[in-house]
This record gives C-alpha cells, structure tokens and sequence, in this order.
C-alpha cells in the first residue's frame, strides 16, 4: 500500500508530469523529423535510382530496337530480291528444290555480311500451296510457322506485306522461343503467295540485357499489346501479361512507381523505345532495392536515439529547474505544517511563483499575529485566573488565623494571642509585599516555617513538624503560596479530627529535570473514593478540601497537564501529597524569567 502511494505521489508530481511532457514532445518531434527526414530521403534515393534504372532500360530498349531492326532489314532484304520473288510466285513441286537452294544461298550471304555476327537468325518460308522451307534442319511434318494455323494470321493478312511482330513464337520443334518478323507474300496483282518469317531465338535478346538484372529483379520486354517479347522470367514469354493501358494510368507519366506484386512491395520501372514500339519495364522488391538505405536507415535511427537520450536528459533538467522552486514552496509550507512559523517564503522564480510565495508571506504574518495575540489573550486569561485563585488562598488563610488569634483573646491567653498576632503580621508582610508571582523553595519554605510557627499557637502545640530541602532545590522557581495551602489542609483534616498529637513533614528535593515537594502527615487518611472526589469535584462542591484542588489548578495553569499532584492516602494512615514542577530558576538578572535550574 505504501509502495502504491509512493507511485501515486510520484506520478501526480508536477516535475514528474512536466519531464513526461517534454519527453513526449521530444519524442513527437524527432519521430516526426526522423521518420521525414528518411521519408524524403528515400524518395529522393529512389528518384535517383529510377532514374538510373531508366537509363540501363534505355539502353536494353536501344538493344531490343537494333535486334528488331536487324530481323526487320533481313526481312526487306529478302522482300526486294527479284529472283526471290519469281521463286516464291511460281513455286510449285518443280521448281522447290532451286527454291531452297536458292533460299539457303541467300541466308548465307545475310548472315555473312551482317553488321552484327552475333545475331544468329534463322528463315521460314510457307508457300500458298504448304511449300514450306526453314533455314535450319527440320523434322519431318513440321508446320513451318503456317500463319493459317495461328491466331497472328489475320494481323499479317491484313498488314499487307508489311512487317508484323510476332513475339516470341513457341518454336517446340526447335525448341525456342523465338522473335518473328513475319510478312505476307504478294504477286504482282496482290494475290497472296505466301508468308516470309524472319526468326531469332528470345534468348539472344535477353544475352543483351542478362548482366545488367539485379539479384531478386526482374526485366520484361513487352510489345504495344502487353505480349512479352523477352524477359528474365523465361516461364512468362509469348504471353500477354501486362494490361498496357492500366500500366499508363498506374505510372500516371512517370518513370516509375510502388506497388505490390504477388504479396511484396516492388518498384517498377519502365522505359518506352518510339522507334520499336517496345516498352522495357523492370520489377525490383523493394526490400532489394532499399538495401543500400539500410545503413542510412540505422544512423537515423541511432541519431534519434541519440537526440531522444539528450532530450531525455535536457527534458529531466529543465523540468527539475522548473520544479525546484515549486518543490521549495512545498517544502516551506511542510515546516510551517511542522510548526515553524517564522518561514517567509523567500523565492525568486517566475511571475507567478513570486506573487503566489508572497500571498503566502503575506498570510503566514497575517497568522502569527493572531497567534501571537491569541497567546497574549490566553496569558491574561491565565495571569487573571492564577490571581483568582491566589485570592482565594489569601482570605481563607487570614479568616482562619485571625479566628484563631479571637479565639485566643476569648480564652484570655492576651499573651499567646499577641505573639500569633505578631507573627501573622510578619507573615503577611512577606506575602503581600512580595510583588513577584514567583518565589524561590527556599524563600517559600522559610515563609511555610513562620506559618507552622503560627499553627502551633493556634493548635496549642499539638503537632510537630519537619521541613528540609536541599541546595538543588533551593533557587528553584515555584508559585507563591503553592504549599501552604497543602499543609493547612494536613492540619486541618488530617491532624485536628484525630484529637492526638500529630506529624507534618514538608521534603523538598531536585528529581532530574523536576522539583518534587512532598507533604505528609499521620491523620485521619482517606479513602480512594474520597481522594478522587478531592481531585475532581469541582470547588463549589468542594469546600473543605478547597486548598488542594486550588493548588492542582494553579500547578496545571502555569506548567501544563504534564504536571500536578499526586495523592497517596488511606483511612488511619494519614496522607501524602506529592507536588511536582518542572525544575526552573530566576534569570542572570534576577527578573522572574524563567529557564532551566
């Protein structure tokens, strides 16, 4: 539970709250400016690097264009050769051997005289009449690429002798894939008499552009239709796999883009070659494509670790120095809790601690000044009720010696009477010309011997009596007329109803930081009952024993609960009352402030 309310008292602190703040703050900000920051750097990273990318795509379209116009220029080649042309328009079974010689001729000098010996191209040539002839060794009932059979017949029918591409024919029985420029045949009155393809295997192609994929990447030459022509993924080949016009809107003019392919984000990339007609697009994970941007990714990331650990540290500082005058507000009003009310809430900080510290201030004098007129109001109060109850003491102890000293004058003991009388005089003068409240133990002992002196005239000597008190005791500060009430009391209702000779003693001893005066006589005694009625009826119900309560009233006004007397009786044994005060003495002065004795 104490453990629970230490976490409450720290959570609910305002330097606890205002460091969590900045904290959040810091972490806001640099979140913010790490995770723009490499935002932008990555798209700029990828900016550069698509437009890299394009640049090797324009380079593999420039290569697509050259190995397009090569089959291209094979093709008119063979298309403006006369003797080629008189062949394929009366090409008949006669005549088709001379066809193929002369065909085979023909390839050889092409292929011999190209610009480019490493394009490796191969001639089919399908008559009218399914006269067929390829370049290369065939087996028997090969379909030489027989337009009629395939679903590109009707684009090279229409095309009118013009080239038409056809991208990457399945060629089972020679086991390629290969790129055909193919052109219908016409005579001289436009009659169709046959179909001339010019072939080169997709994989020359892709030797153009192999060393230039990289890992995890993918290349795809595509036709206008979305046919792939040539590509890195050999399993996709001859298929129509791109949407051409969804592409243009998803690159929306741009050279490249994200997105996601087969569960992975991929970038892609295109170049568009006019000439060719080819668009050459390179699908790259993006993971593979960021992989540089790791390392950048890990400084970011440690840089704002780094600047999340300095704002931490920054965030804790100001928070405390924001704090700390907060705190000493509080501690300043813990000690006034604790009692000190001389705190004056002298703090320099911000605006509005200032005014707040000096309310404070401004309160806190308020208070000490109703306290310290509540304390004057309760010192008057008490001086008036010490005074009362010392003019109590006062007229019954002149009541009872002035009838005593009648009743001595009635039983013509002239002599007696004046000597009491005498003494009565020399007692009251030491009393009331005494101005000070209070008197030494010795000086009041001395005042309670001319009192007993005075008692045994009146008892006629019926009692003796013991007063000691050592040198400790003696400066000892007490009340005036504290004890004498204590020992007439002993006179009168312990030793006077007994009828015999009786005993009083007053001990007075130093007991540590205490003063304890005991009075003692061998009376009457008194039962428990009677003893707790003495101390706590009040004095209207208890008259005879006005003395005692009298004294244990005073003893309480002016020291405080902790101090009084303390009552030891029983019925025949007499009793004992043992007064205890603290230990003071006068002042170096000789004034009545008191301190320690």
């Amino acid at each position: 539970m104490k453990q629970k309310d230490t976490l409450k008292h720290w959570w609910n602190s305002i330097r606890t709250r205002m460091m969590l703040m900045l904290l959040c703050v810091n972490i806001i900000i640099i979140g913010i400016l790490s995770v723009g920051a490499y935002t932008v750097y990555q798209a700029g990273f990828l900016r550069e690097l698509s437009s890299s990318r394009a640049d090797v795509l324009r380079q593999i379209g420039e290569r697509s264009r050259q190995f397009k116009t090569s089959l291209y220029t094979v093709s008119n080649l063979f298309e403006s050769n006369p003797t080629f042309h008189t062949y394929a328009e009366d090409l008949n079974a006669d005549n088709e051997e001379q066809f193929f010689t002369l065909m085979d001729s023909i390839t050889r000098q092409l292929q011999a005289s190209f610009l480019q010996p490493d394009l490796d191209f191969y001639v089919v040539y399908i008559s009218a009449s399914s006269i067929g002839y390829c370049s290369r060794p065939v087996p028997e009932g090969y379909d030489y690429m027989d337009p009629r059979l395939k679903v590109w017949n009707q684009q090279v029918v229409a095309a009118r002798g013009d080239i038409v591409d056809v991208g990457s024919y399945q060629d089972r029985a020679l086991d390629t894939a290969s790129f055909s420029a193919a052109r219908s045949i016409l005579d001289g009155a436009g009659e169709l008499v046959g179909f001339l393809m010019i072939n080169a295997d997709e994989r020359q192609l892709y030797q153009m552009y192999a060393d230039v994929i990289r890992d995890g990447s993918s290349i795809y030459v595509v036709n206008s239709s979305g046919q792939v022509i040539s590509s890195s993924r050999s399993d996709l080949i001859g298929f129509n796999y791109f949407n051409m016009q969804n592409l243009e809107q998803l690159f929306d003019g741009q050279d490249y883009m994200l997105t996601r392919a087969e569960g992975e984000d991929v970038l892609f990339t295109r170049y568009y070659d006019a000439d060719s007609g080819f668009t050459v697009l390179e699908e790259a994970p993006l993971d593979e494509v960021l992989q540089p941007l790791r390392r950048t990714r890990q400084v970011v990331i440690l840089l704002a670790l780094l600047t999340l650990a300095a704002g931490a540290l920054l965030a804790r500082h100001f928070s405390r120095r924001i704090a700390a005058p907060i705190q000493k507000l509080r501690d300043d009003m813990h000690e006034v809790e604790a009692g000190d009310l001389k705190q004056t809430f002298a703090i320099r900080s911000y605006t509005e601690l200032n005014e707040l510290s000096g309310g404070m201030a401004d309160m806190l004098q308020c208070i000490r000044g109703l306290i310290t007129s509540i304390h004057e109001n309760e010192r008057e109060k008490r001086r008036i009720e010490l005074n009362w109850l010392q003019a109590q003491i006062n007229p019954h102890f002149i009541y009872n010696t002035l009838f005593s000293i009648k009743c001595m004058v009635d039983m013509h003991r002239n002599e007696d009477a004046a000597a009491m009388l005498s003494l009565f005089i020399q007692n009251l003068r030491g009393v009331l010309s005494n101005r000070r409240e209070m008197v030494t133990v010795a000086e009041q002992m001395e005042s309670l011997k001319q009192y007993l002196t005075l008692q045994r005239y009146r008892y006629d000597n019926g009692f003796d009596t013991l007063i000691e008190y050592d040198d400790q005791a003696a400066r000892c500060l007490l009340p005036k007329l504290l004890v004498q009430p204590l020992v007439e009391n002993a006179l009168q209702h312990g030793i006077d109803p007994q009828g015999r000779d009786g005993m009083v003693t007053v001990i007075a001893r130093r007991q540590g930081d205490a003063v304890c005066i005991e009075v003692e006589d061998n009376g009457a005694g008194m039962t428990p009952e009677r003893v707790r009625q003495v101390m706590e009826t009040p004095d209207a119900a208890d008259r005879p024993h006005l003395g005692i309560r009298n004294v244990n009233d005073r003893i309480r006004l002016h020291y405080g609960p902790a101090w009084g007397l303390q009552i030891e009786s029983a019925p025949g044994q007499g009793t004992r009352i043992t007064l205890r005060i603290p230990a003071r003495e006068e002042g170096a002065d000789g004034t009545k402030e008191e301190r320690l004795c």
